[in-house]
């Protein structure tokens, strides 16, 4: 690990992969910070390598010439902290070490090379940084290896059993004299030494791999989903097993002609498909879900402190959204945190008896109820719920996202005749739509009666019965209830099917 000029804080991670080489800048070691920079660049460093081979002149030299460039950006970053690790095909390269001695003497980087233990560990941090109490199996797909663990909440960090399998992309090609129809026998040789499998019968597997998301790209395309976010994406095993035989299938003139698949990908896709197919099969999950959190966010997360690691995702990343759009974080109007806590204990009595779930989503949804501000008034609903569907959010599933968005949408609206609704009926029940609903128009009252200050709202009070919904006004506060607040309280009464009092 390196340290930069600089005192922002600002962490670099470089990933020498099989395939690509990326680096990754994130603004601070902070849980749910979203990336300065993101680059990828195609070296195929482990392609038609075998364990032991060299690795070619030409991918190494590509290489070096790509981890130059990075050092040279995260200079101009002033990065103060550069963790820079290799994976497969140089662990297994006998020029593995000539390699990363090259790039040292050439750019200045340092690279530590990952055992396939440590690199299985990275990979199942990175997950539960996004799902935190996650259980299940996480697979990883990269060029020379897969990495398979056991998220077990019974660890202390929960991970449990892990492996590195000899099942990477490339390293298919590499195999002398493997033909395809061999292929799903091999597959299952190698995925038979792994005994504990079976653990996962009817359970959800995460999975992880820039190959395995461009065929969730790919299937999100085919089937229409009506949100194009793959992290989060998930699908029942029989869906993900006609996937995999579709595109198992394929040859590259097929693949070329489907609009869409990355040309990078093209060598990988079919292989790819075909290893987690025989996955699927070999473990006997009912479910899948793609995480776009894996290694990287893992090294990441490393570096966090002891009290950030036990940060709710979910609420940190709603934080920094909120404060990348707040009115004044210099003198305390900003929507951060505190604001956030405020509103959601004041709605409290609107919610008894909620799910742990649904007030973390009411937490969420107050953090975010004020990041329309700037965008024009009848813009106002659409555009802050594609932000909220946009957004880079982590530790909610995409029927939380739906409702979440759904929700700051009621904070300026209360119309349900949209078109923006439809598309996402089919991701959300019934009960989410009315909570969404509820949430939305309880935030909107806050802020007509605050006009965004929260503190003023200790001056009144929210109750509920069977038949009304109550303001409480507390004292000289009667004069600054006007039209707008009675318009909130009547639609806000009318989704609970109650009417509304204001008590002074």
């Amino acid at each position: 690990m390196q340290r930069q000029k600089g005192s922002e804080g600002r962490l670099a991670v470089i990933d020498v992969g099989s395939n690509s080489v990326r680096m990754v800048v994130y603004p601070s070691a902070a849980l749910a910070a979203p990336p300065l920079f993101n680059e990828k660049v195609i070296c195929g460093l482990g392609r038609l390598q075998s364990p032991g081979d060299k690795m070619s002149d030409a991918a190494m030299d590509s290489a070096i010439r790509v981890i130059h460039r990075f050092a040279y950006l995260a200079n101009a970053m002033e990065v103060n902290l550069i963790d820079a690790v290799a994976t497969a095909a140089v662990r297994e390269a006998n020029n593995g070490k000539f390699f990363l001695n090259q790039i040292k003497q050439e750019t200045g980087i340092s690279i530590r090379t990952l055992t396939g233990d440590e690199e299985a560990r990275l990979v199942a941090l990175g997950v539960l940084a996004a799902n935190p109490g996650a259980h299940g199996l996480v697979a990883d797909l990269g060029g020379g290896s897969l990495e398979l663990i056991h998220l077990d909440p019974i660890k202390i960090d929960g991970v449990g059993q892990r492996i590195s399998l000899p099942l990477g992309t490339l390293r298919m090609a590499a195999i002398p004299g493997l033909e395809i129809v061999d292929l799903d026998g091999y597959i299952d040789e190698v995925l038979s030494t792994v005994e504990w499998l079976s653990v996962f019968n009817d359970g959800l597997l995460y999975i992880v791999g820039g190959a395995w998301r461009s065929l969730g790209r790919l299937e999100i395309a085919r089937v229409q989903y009506p949100l194009h976010l793959l992290h989060g994406y998930s699908m029942h095993a029989d869906q993900a097993s006609n996937m995999c035989r579709l595109f198992a299938g394929l040859s590259h003139r097929s693949l070329r002609r489907i609009d869409g698949v990355p040309r990078d990908r093209l060598e990988t896709l079919a292989p790819a498909a075909r290893i987690l197919g025989r996955l699927l099969l070999f473990s006997g999950v009912s479910k899948l879900e793609f995480s776009a959190h894996g290694l990287r966010e893992g090294i990441l997360f490393e570096h966090l402190t002891t009290a950030d690691k036990k940060n709710d995702p979910l609420i940190a990343s709603c934080r920094l959204v909120a404060v990348a759009t707040a009115r004044d974080t210099e003198n305390g109007l900003g929507h951060g945190y505190g604001d956030g806590k405020k509103l959601t204990d004041w709605l409290a009595p609107l919610f008894s008896g909620e799910s742990e779930q649904n007030k973390r989503l009411r937490f969420a949804a107050s953090l975010l109820s004020d990041i329309g501000w700037r965008i024009q008034t009848g813009e106002r609903p659409n555009h802050v719920m594609a932000e909220v569907l946009r957004a880079p959010l982590i530790g909610l599933d995409h029927r939380e996202r739906v409702k979440l968005a759904l929700a700051v949408r009621f904070r300026y609206t209360h119309r349900l005749d949209s078109q923006w609704l439809k598309p996402f009926d089919g991701l959300i029940e019934e009960d989410d739509k009315l909570w969404s609903r509820r949430v939305g128009l309880a935030l909107r009252l806050a802020h007509t009666i605050s006009g965004g200050m929260m503190d003023l709202l200790v001056d009144y009070r929210l109750s509920m019965d069977g038949k009304k919904i109550y303001l409480h006004l507390g004292i000289d506060t009667e004069a600054l209830i006007g039209e707008a607040t009675s318009k909130r309280m009547s639609a806000l009464a009318r989704s609970f099917d109650r009417s509304y009092d204001i008590i002074s």
